[in-house]
């Protein structure tokens, strides 16, 4: 009887730690998410801009209406993210916190779907480990706190592969077709979904197969619910692969591309593919080594993405987990995932929200690497947990003190600015190039009408990978070298940029890093 007590005493505790971890998960996830990062990245409030429009008048900015796809700079931009910031939109308004919310979100559900994975395959105290780290996990922090759309990619094949061994050991058939469901939906977050999804599901089922797990039947039909759910973007691939015309359907746009990134950033289109493809494994080494690529809003040196001194445990865990691998259920899909994702490394150019989807993997084998170390003695389990609890403080200082505004792809302080020339009536607003993709921002903050902007867009050459915006409606985007005094000329420079600028006759409205600069002689 006392027994029993002490277990469900332990029970409880154990429990209760559970609670306290996914707690400060959420916390460190959820946080001011809208203030920090400090700044909008363009792709970011593209995908806010793209997911107004499509709430609003049913189209891109491009005037495609619903695609699967957004054609967004030119280039294209991944369509999932948009759809899901949609009802944030509906509830909270146009906003960085709206942006942000679905991937804040979908990280806290990691959170419990990781350990609820490693606790079915593993044991409960590697599921715990596992949770504890995941919580604390520079990498999974960061891209957590903003609403980049590739990002969304590792999280919903984890989400997919926790359904798939779900609804095989609890011999739950439709739970299992589902996770074939979110493994098909991968394909609308990211690029790279379209080489690993049957790189990484073709052994998958094989494996599953030989086993007996299911039957060939069952794999074959798994195949055709991917397959199926996927269609928009196999016939978006063939369309832009192929030079041929975008389908537009009532319910459905899938759109031509001005150029193909997909071919731009990998190898696989290239003449020179074997010389690029080791170029870009060994860079890719390079980054999942030094665990940073020089991008500040994708690591902070020297936490990394995972800990810096995380990968002697990392490298413990491969060895344990392939020697002891009868001991892992199902861990063959953590080496799939793993292998498949080196496989990758040598078609994408490396950068860490490139190899994204190596990151579950890593940190799979970096927590059997530290539970192997651990299990050893209370002592090590002291001083792991001391070295951790201390890298974690350390990083979100670093983390909380982080300017965005610094990055080349953000830009913080526009809103006020923009909000004020646009309340100016019967006025050309000018606005520098100096801020990167300036147009995006004025969208965003003005929330403005997407089918006028179809209607009065110009771009300087509409065929390139990254098309430059000339003007809209009252707007204009170019370098302000010269001002005119003009009473309907207002412009909106850097506070760098004045300087160079005679402002004499001109009203100057200073906001944090700009000004506004209106005209008040005639002539």
């Amino acid at each position: 009887m006392n027994i029993e007590i002490l277990k469900k005493y332990k029970d409880k505790i154990f429990i209760a730690i559970v609670i306290l971890i996914c707690i400060i998960g959420f916390l460190v996830r959820l946080i001011g998410i809208g203030e920090k990062p400090n700044a909008l990245n363009v792709d970011e409030t593209s995908a806010g801009y793209e997911a107004f429009s499509i709430l609003n008048y049913g189209i891109d900015r491009n005037g495609n209406k619903l695609p699967v796809f957004l054609v967004a700079w030119g280039s294209g931009q991944n369509a999932l993210l948009s759809y899901l910031i949609i009802p944030f939109i509906k509830i909270v308004g146009l906003s960085a916190l709206a942006i942000r919310l679905p991937m804040a979100i979908l990280g806290c559900i990691s959170l419990v779907v990781f350990y609820c994975l490693l606790k079915r395959i593993t044991n409960r105290k590697i599921a715990l480990i596992g949770l504890a780290f995941l919580a604390i996990c520079p990498w999974h922090i960061m891209k957590s706190r903003w609403g980049l759309e590739s990002n969304l990619f590792p999280d919903i094949v984890l989400l997919a592969i926790f359904l798939l061994v779900k609804g095989l050991q609890d011999n739950k058939r439709w739970i299992y077709y589902i996770s074939f469901v979110f493994f098909g939906l991968t394909a609308y977050a990211y690029g790279t979904s379209y080489f690993f999804l049957p790189l990484f599901l073709i052994p998958v089922l094989i494996i599953l197969v030989k086993r007996k797990d299911i039957t060939v039947k069952k794999a074959i039909l798994s195949l055709i619910i991917v397959g199926i759910i996927s269609l928009p973007i196999i016939i978006f691939v063939i369309i832009n692969t192929f030079d041929l015309p975008q389908i537009n359907l009532p319910f459905m746009t899938i759109p031509r591309m001005t150029v193909n990134r997909y071919e731009e950033v990998t190898s696989i289109f290239s003449s020179e593919f074997l010389s690029k493809s080791i170029n870009n494994f060994t860079g890719s080494l390079n980054v999942l080594i030094k665990q940073v690529d020089g991008l500040g809003w994708n690591s902070i040196y020297p936490y990394g993405t995972i800990y810096i001194f995380s990968t002697i445990f990392t490298i413990i865990g491969i060895v344990f987990a392939i020697k002891n691998r009868k001991d892992i259920k199902y861990g063959f899909l953590f080496g799939t995932w793993g292998i498949v994702s080196i496989v990758l490394t040598f078609i994408c150019e490396p950068n860490i929200n490139r190899l994204n989807i190596l990151m579950f993997p890593m940190i799979f084998y970096t927590v059997i690497g530290i539970y192997e170390v651990i299990k050893h003695g209370k002592v090590l389990i002291i001083l792991v947990s001391i070295l951790y609890a201390v890298s974690f403080g350390m990083f979100i200082n670093a983390y909380i003190k982080e300017d965005a505004g610094n990055y080349w792809t953000f830009e913080k302080g526009l809103e006020q600015p923009i909000e004020y020339v646009d309340s100016l009536e019967d006025k050309q607003i000018y606005v520098t190039n100096k801020i990167k993709e300036p147009y995006i921002y004025v969208l965003f903050y003005t929330e403005y009408n997407t089918e006028d902007f179809v209607n009065t867009v110009e771009y300087r050459d509409p065929t390139v990978a990254f098309r430059e915006v000339i003007s809209f409606g009252k707007y204009h985007f170019q370098e302000i070298k010269d001002i005119d005094a003009l009473e309907e000329n207002v412009y909106l420079i850097e506070k760098s940029e004045l300087e160079n600028l005679d402002t004499t006759n001109f009203k100057i409205t200073e906001f944090d890093g700009y000004v506004v600069l209106e005209g008040e002689k005639a002539e």
